[in-house]
């Protein structure tokens, strides 16, 4: 029930959901997940988990020890063979050693020298930590190598560690100093040939290094790179080599691996080899964490113009639950794709998340110029690129694709990285069934349902379904969204201001164009506000889900000003034959607000005029009426001037004249009129 791991005392996992009916397997794994306990050790293959015992709550210490005693004053310490731990990658390591000889090492050899490393680890261990190095050896304050060497020969059983250790501690010591100089290849006797890098000369290293790493003139192969080097070896007097195996050797000598790695296959390979990795904790609850991104779906379907395609898929995921909470299927990954996915997330979420990361691809320039993303999250960050493991949502699609998109025939494969046969597309089934494929909107529908199902399977961690982890999580740091939130967050500012005309306000969108016209009361367009703010610029705000509505702002000092709010201007047929009974109607209707509006423009005018005595009537002259609304205008006081008999002579004609003549000069029109 209970020992101690790495001299740390530890109590078996599986006890305290089984025999000691601490907690429940559910409650176990849970804290597990969470990083509330520590498990020091994994279970499987023979192992039982270990958890660390002062990592565990008080309240399960309690009715642990009120069953069992306090473990830290009836448990003695460690002794040195309880703290080894086999080493897996020695054994991997000897088990795939080849010899000159293209044959394997004995399998004695493999067990001595895989206990050899095993054993020379923890030596490591215990020399760098004083108080390991006291615990283990019982306390002594005798010299520490011969009595660490003393306890390796006399305590550890051979059938279970069958080393060739020295007894001796001076030779004890080298044999750890040449260990981590040498790595596992110098736990090699040489009669297996394991100093074959030895007849390697420095130069010919740096030779045969510049060769394999060379991206212009590749060596394709080691049996290529052996050929070159007896040439090379003949002509510099190096030695020369029976096979390519030492040459294998020192490439794959991980120091020099690590150099030529990224030169051979790329440095993006090499940073995700070689690179530093955190570890990090997930998110402890719901709307922590969303992560947002965008890929093929994949699925093949049949398009109107008889051609095999695909489409793009926008998810927007909870990284606690791994719930898809919104998505948009669209031909590119744009801003609209992003703009409807992150809006059913907020939708369905019903909370605004504390974090939400995105790549820099697609659309979000745009969302983040209408503020949205900054809006949407309390924290908005785009994530490193060329950093693809660091995206949970990538590995949850990965998983998605191969439990789920994977079971409908015409599934596209998973995305070019993945190497499996099993996750290629049946090409031969797909081309000979082409017809058969379903339509742009029947893959929607069967994708609606496998997210669904996506959400409702259980959780890998947790083994609860996905939508239910979601929905019993509570974040208090996620601020509920309201209905006014909803319509702040959603609204997209257009970068570019908009230049009122008198045709209204006209924009174009994803090559649309849109005019807009704010209407006064009875619904119909406000003339008045239309005179007063032709040649104005705005900025315009809009959802892209519903163009009818658009508000206009204008930029001071301050920041942006509401203005008003403007709806899609009413088109209407020009020819009589063509209109319904209401354009007829609106015809008439806008003619007398557009009259009244220029004969009240032209009385404000002229009381201001007449304030200064500059009215035409004031010289002595005629005030011409507004054209098409008035027949005469009666004169106010003022001058009276002498009335004489004249042709009358209309506007119309004048214009008429002008239009038919065809040179400059061609119409006198002192004569005219």
């Amino acid at each position: 029930m209970f020992e101690f791991f790495n001299n740390i005392l530890c109590i078996q996992g599986s006890w305290l959901y089984e025999d000691g009916q601490i907690m429940s397997l559910y409650n176990y794994r849970n804290l597990i997940n969470r990083k509330h306990i520590t498990l020091l050790r994994k279970g499987g293959n023979g192992r039982t988990a270990l958890v660390e015992y002062d990592s565990l709550p008080e309240r399960f210490r309690v009715l642990i020890e009120g069953k069992c005693g306090n473990p830290h004053k009836t448990m003695r310490r460690n002794r040195f063979s309880d703290l080894l731990e086999l080493d897996v990658e020695a054994k991997a390591f000897f088990d795939a050693y080849t010899l000159e000889s293209g044959g394997a090492l004995p399998e004695k050899a493999r067990l001595e020298y895989t206990a050899n490393a095993s054993v020379l680890k923890a030596v490591k261990v215990f020399r760098d930590n004083r108080t390991e190095r006291r615990k283990a050896l019982g306390g002594g304050r005798g010299p520490m190598w011969d009595n660490l060497a003393k306890v390796i020969a006399e305590q550890l059983p051979r059938h279970t560690w069958p080393h060739s250790l020295p007894k001796n501690g001076r030779r004890l010591r080298q044999k750890l100093r040449d260990f981590e100089k040498g790595g596992y290849g110098a736990l090699v006797s040489g009669k297996y040939g394991n100093a074959n890098s030895a007849k390697l000369t420095e130069e010919a290293k740096l030779w045969l290094f510049s060769r394999w790493a060379d991206r212009v003139e590749r060596v394709t192969s080691m049996a290529q790179l052996h050929g070159e080097y007896l040439e090379k070896a003949e002509a510099e007097g190096w030695p020369a080599l029976s096979d390519e195996k030492t040459i294998h050797n020192y490439l794959n000598q991980p120091e020099v691996r690590a150099l030529w790695y990224g030169h051979r296959h790329g440095e993006l390979k090499a940073k995700e080899k070689y690179g530093y990795q955190h570890s990090t904790r997930m998110a402890s609850c719901r709307d922590a964490l969303w992560y947002a991104d965008g890929t093929k779906l994949n699925y093949y379907y049949l398009a109107e113009d008889g051609k095999i395609r695909t489409v793009q898929v926008y998810e927007v995921m909870d990284a606690y639950s791994e719930v898809f909470l919104g998505y948009h299927i669209s031909d590119t990954e744009d801003y609209e794709a992003q703009f409807y996915a992150l809006k059913m997330a907020s939708k369905v979420s019903g909370h605004r998340p504390y974090e939400l990361k995105f790549d820099g691809q697609g659309g979000h320039a745009k969302l983040k110029a209408g503020k949205l993303l900054d809006k949407v999250a309390r924290l908005a960050i785009r994530t490193k690129p060329y950093n693809g493991k660091s995206k949970t949502i990538e590995s949850a699609f990965g998983r998605f694709q191969k439990q789920f998109l994977k079971r409908d025939w015409f599934f596209t494969g998973q995305n070019i990285t993945a190497k499996s046969l099993e996750s290629k597309a049946n090409m031969e089934h797909i081309l000979a069934n082409k017809e058969n494929l379903p339509s742009l909107a029947e893959i929607k529908e069967t994708y609606r349902k496998r997210r669904e199902e996506w959400n409702n399977a259980p959780h890998y961690a947790t083994g609860e379904p996905r939508a239910e982890m979601y929905r019993a999580s509570l974040n208090p740091k996620a601020k509920r969204l309201e209905l006014w939130d909803m319509v702040d967050l959603f609204w997209i500012e257009r970068p570019k201001e908009v230049t009122c005309t008198a045709r209204g306000i006209s924009f174009t969108e994803k090559k649309t164009e849109y005019t807009y016209m704010v209407h006064g009361k009875d619904r119909m367009p406000d003339v008045e506000w239309l005179r007063d703010n032709i040649d104005r610029k705005f900025t315009v705000r809009f959802d892209p889900e519903n163009m009818d509505l658009i508000y206009l702002y204008e930029r001071d000092a301050v920041g942006l000003r509401f203005v008003t709010a403007a709806e899609t201007k009413l088109e209407v047929h020009r020819a009589k034959q063509d209109q319904e009974e209401f354009e007829a109607r609106f015809f008439a209707d806008m003619k007398k607000l557009t009259d009244e509006a220029r004969i009240k423009t032209r009385d404000e005018a002229d009381e201001i005029l007449e304030a200064f005595g500059a009215r035409n009537e004031d010289y002595g002259l005629n005030e011409p009426n507004v054209k098409g609304v008035e027949n005469r205008r009666k004169s106010k006081k003022g001058k009276k001037a002498k009335r004489r008999k004249v042709e009358k002579v209309t506007v119309g004609q004048v214009e008429k004249a002008i239009s038919n003549a065809t040179e400059a000069g061609e119409i006198d029109l002192y004569n005219l009129v």
